[in-house]
């Protein structure tokens, strides 16, 4: 075991002495605030712009006492006979029209934008406060209260775990960022330690040294497990600095003033057994992983080779996550964790949300973990095999 070892911490120095590894692990602790920050910020400080702007509204047939109010609201008003044109023509922020009792609004948002714009969620916020108080000076007139016409109030709250609600978006994002950081540094490392041996000739003397081939190749993946490890907690620790950035920042005000809905990033609050399953799980994989990055890295002859193998293997890897997309819209079943990959991704999903049972966890851990004995005894095979180790 200590021959591993040795093995082990040599490969992971000679990694750590290249510039571009040290990149590939450190790289997530800079990318993963920037994405998350930067497009929350941009986002806060866009909508606060626009909150903060002075709106020029395109009128047509709006009495006096509405544009009073338009204009006491911090609202510019200007006549135009076609409201909706001047509105397309970029002419105004928000076009009003009455016609028969009615007031039509037109919006400038795209059409293929889901919310309104902020001119228009203003101009509607004026425009109900003044039928608010219509409704009210009439029913006072007639002897009947507001509370007459409400009998019950009505609430909506969410179901989801108060963990998950304190994620908010990490939920979703958290399990496909750590896959991705376990499979992005354990892939090139196990690279280099396999069809980099073979392309600067060093396998042969590597295989003539006096030790078995099974400790060879354990030094080898406990080298991989590490680099995919300090990867993974390297996004993990971006992530956290990233959602405190977030957190920090948030358009809260401008939601709850005129109702534009904004996800929020969420912070990163998980308990201790959170952090545990999420450590079982990620290590499991990680040891998948590495068995089958290894079995490929052996049998190639070249770069080139292996990532003619890994390609169509990534598309592979990349399909649970996006079948993890429409996991809304599926009733989860436990078969369903014993999938390679796609229960890897639902388990961390469950840990994450605090909403996954122990038989579905389980099934995951024993079905992954049978995983790895296959690959890993495939890498096994495969290196104590001097037709496949040497094959040209």
């Amino acid at each position: 075991m200590k021959k591993a070892l040795k093995i082990a911490w040599k490969e992971l120095i000679s990694y750590i002495r290249e510039e571009r590894m040290v990149m590939l692990l450190l790289l997530p602790l800079l990318i993963m605030p920037l994405l998350m920050y930067a497009p929350y910020w941009v986002l806060a400080r866009l909508q606060q712009q626009a909150a903060d702007k002075v709106h020029l509204v395109a009128v047509k047939g709006v009495p006096k006492e509405y544009l009073r109010e338009l204009e006491q609201n911090g609202l510019r008003v200007t006549p135009a006979s076609d409201p909706r044109e001047t509105v397309r023509q970029r002419g105004a922020d928000v076009g009003l029209e009455f016609t028969k009792d009615a007031f039509v609004v037109y919006d400038r948002a795209s059409p293929i934008s889901v919310q309104e714009s902020v001119a228009t969620l203003r101009v509607k916020e004026v425009l109900q406060q003044i039928r608010q108080k219509q409704v009210e000076q009439r029913l006072k007139a007639k002897g009947i209260g507001q509370k007459d016409l409400e009998p019950f109030r009505l609430e909506t709250q969410k179901a989801s775990s108060q963990q998950e609600q304190a994620l908010g978006l990490l939920a979703l994002v958290l399990p496909v960022f750590i896959l991705l950081s376990v499979l992005g540094a354990g892939q090139h490392v196990a690279l280099d330690a396999t069809v980099g041996e073979k392309q600067m000739g060093t396998i042969e003397a590597l295989l003539s040294a006096p030790i078995e081939p099974w400790k060879l190749l354990l030094g080898k993946g406990l080298a991989v497990l590490g680099a995919a490890f300090f990867s993974a907690i390297s996004v993990f620790v971006g992530t956290a600095v990233g959602s405190l950035l977030s957190s920090n920042d948030s358009p809260a005000t401008i939601e709850n003033r005129y109702g534009i809905s904004s996800v929020s990033m969420g912070a990163l609050s998980l308990s201790a057994s959170t952090i545990g399953g999420l450590f079982l799980t990620g290590t499991l994989f990680a040891a998948f992983a590495v068995g089958l990055v290894l079995s490929i890295g052996i049998f190639a002859r070249s770069y080139r080779e292996a990532g003619a193998y890994l390609a169509p293997l990534d598309l592979l890897i990349m399909a649970p996550m996006l079948a993890y997309a429409f996991s809304e819209y599926i009733q989860p079943q436990t078969w369903h964790y014993a999938l390679p990959g796609l229960g890897v991704v639902m388990a961390l999903e469950g840990l994450v949300k605090d909403n996954i049972g122990w038989p579905a966890l389980l099934t995951t851990w024993l079905t992954t973990l049978g995983y790895t004995f296959l690959t890993v005894f495939a890498a096994y095979w495969s290196f104590s095999r001097e037709d496949t180790v040497f094959r040209n």
